[in-house]
């Protein structure tokens, strides 16, 4: 089983600088940019604590920052104060106070502290540079050898200058070794430190993947009630389906998403036991992760990226993601197309399983329905985008419809995680003050919640602009209802004109604040006419809207249930 290229160290610094700078806006508020000397102070001092990926490979990496003489350096200091010692002297009030560096002899007593208890309060032990070891180790005398460490442990303290008058004496050395280890950590560590290289080439991974059973590492959001945590779970149920060893490996979603328990919680492991490791996040995320979680995830794994994406190209600036992966999965073919314009790695068409098993048996009472109307529903995320999922066309193309407001209809707009003072959602909330046909609910709901509300519903509506496999589509037409839905992007797998009902669209260009990473690329216009009357036509010849769910939910359970998948699944595994 071949696995990605090795990187050498420099190469995976490169990566994480850029993956820590773009997926932290707080840091770019801080930085002019991911190249200043200040953001890479900020990795030194701070990041390597944040990130397991920076403090694995940075002590790998030779570091110009560490050994560049500051401007100010005085020529009769040895060694030289550099410019990260003025970094960590401009970072801390006390020292500013304690040392006056445009002395010369108050800028020798400040390297004097930076060796001595500087390194290890900011555990630097690691990070001294290979000519600051040599120094540090030679003798400070040529008769006798004296490190010049210890020499700077006797100048530093008057009460060892009264006690050994003579720093070369036997007596402060036989000190030094029974006592001054407790006293200056350093002493202890800098022996080991010295052993240490700095190779500028040094290879994770290797040509082959150590022996490990047949298997799959699920890695995503198992407990997230979001869209992307259910293709984890979803790809639990194929794999189970289909007799495939897995685990889970649970990544925890931001705190705007909240958790719920699952089925999926008794194959949770910190374990990574197979030989292959299935990311069902965002490449961004996967990229995220490798800097987060270090290269424990990748090191001697096959990884593939079951990475969703929504636009027709992959974008530039996370090209870099691919470097993480062996192959990846796109769950449709317009997300195939998305990656395969760029990656380096093969790419395999691999649909996403759809179960729809779960209730919390619920009805239209529990929602606050109406019993006799024909419902509308739409379901979104606005972590998922408001402007990509569209809810505005939804509820246009419902007024449009049944303009006379008396009709027996209605349109439920199903919301998650909402942002009051969003725009669009206000507006959304306004038409629906206006009409007291719109429902709108606005709350986090169980799996088994949203399928009821579905199952309550008579027809799903999705408007969007894009998806990149369209879950609350395939999620309806699994539970045999009929589905209006733009016909474009990653539905056009299991939505077409024998299963659904394709509404018109034009492309338009995206702008900077669309979408992210989608400036200049297009995305579908929904037809709101056209659209209105697939809405009027459901509802006046239900044998068409019969028709088309009938039709939808076979292609469905033939292709989309967890067995099939997990079938899939198993053929491409049995490859590796």
């Amino acid at each position: 089983m071949p696995i990605k290229q090795p990187q050498n160290a420099q190469q995976q610094l490169q990566y994480l600088t850029h993956i820590i700078w773009q997926t932290r806006p707080d840091l770019q508020l801080l930085f002019k940019h991911s190249a200043s000397e200040a953001f890479h102070m900020w990795l030194l001092l701070h990041g390597r604590n944040e990130y397991q990926g920076l403090a694995e490979v940075l002590p790998k990496v030779p570091l110009p920052l560490l050994e560049q003489p500051d401007e100010q350096a005085h020529h009769k200091t040895t060694p030289c104060l550099t410019r990260f010692m003025r970094g960590i002297w401009q970072s801390r009030p006390d020292l500013q106070a304690a040392f006056d560096l445009a002395q010369p002899e108050q800028q020798q007593s400040f390297i004097r502290w930076y060796f001595l208890f500087g390194v290890n309060e900011h555990q630097l032990e690691n990070y001294l540079s290979q000519a600051q070891l040599t120094w540090l180790l030679s003798s400070a005398y040529s008769d006798v050898h004296l490190p010049n460490i210890l020499m700077l442990v006797w100048e530093q303290d008057p009460a060892l200058q009264q006690q050994f008058s003579n720093p070369k004496a036997p007596e402060f050395l036989n000190w030094a070794r029974q006592h001054g280890r407790k006293q200056y950590p350093l002493l202890e560590t800098l022996t080991k430190v010295a052993e240490r290289q700095h190779p500028s080439t040094a290879a994770h991974g290797g040509a082959t993947a150590p022996k490990r059973p047949f298997g799959i590492n699920l890695i995503g959001y198992a407990n997230g009630q979001f869209g992307i945590g259910e293709d984890v779970r979803m790809a639990a149920l194929a794999c189970e389906a289909a007799d495939i060893p897995f685990t889970i490996y649970n990544v925890a979603p931001g705190k705007e998403v909240e958790l719920a328990a699952s089925q999926a919680d008794q194959h949770i492991s910190d374990q990574l036991p197979y030989a292959i490791n299935l990311f069902c996040t965002t490449g961004i995320e996967t990229a995220r992760l490798a800097a987060v979680e270090g290269q424990k995830l990748f090191d001697g794994y096959y990884c593939i990226g079951y990475w969703p994406w929504e636009l027709p190209e992959w974008p530039s600036a996370w090209h870099i993601a691919y470097n993480y992966i062996d192959e990846i999965w796109a769950s449709s073919r317009f997300a195939y197309h998305a990656y395969i314009g760029s990656s380096p790695k093969p790419v395999r068409h691999m649909p996403m399983a759809v179960n729809v098993e779960s209730s919390a048996q619920q009805t239209r009472r529990d929602f606050g329905l109406p019993e006799g109307d024909h419902l509308f529903v739409f379901s979104f995320d606005f972590l998922s985008s408001v402007q990509r999922k569209n809810p505005q066309a939804c509820v246009k193309a419902f007024q449009s419809a049944f303009p006379q407001g008396n009709e027996p209809v209605g349109l439920v707009v199903k919301a998650m995680r909402a942002e009051d003072n969003n725009p669009l959602w206000q507006a959304l909330q306004a038409q629906a003050k206006s009409d007291p046909r719109i429902h709108i609910i606005n709350q986090t709901l169980t799996r088994g919640e949203v399928l009821d509300l579905y199952r309550a519903c008579d027809c799903f509506v999705s408007l969007h602009r894009s998806e990149g496999f369209g879950r609350g589509i395939a999620d309806a037409m699994m539970l045999g209802k009929p589905v209006i839905t733009t016909g474009y992007s990653g539905n056009l797998d299991f939505t077409t004109p024998a299963t659904a009902a394709l509404v018109d669209h034009q492309l338009t260009v995206l702008t900077k604040d669309d979408y992210p990473f989608g400036e200049g690329q297009h995305w579908a216009e929904p037809n709101i006419e056209h659209a209105a009357w697939w809405m009027r036509r459901l509802v006046h010849q239900p044998e068409i809207a019969k028709a088309l769910a009938a039709q939808g939910q076979r292609l469905m359970q033939s292709a989309y249930a967890p067995n099939s998948v997990g079938n899939y699944y198993r053929a491409v595994l049995n490859t590796l």
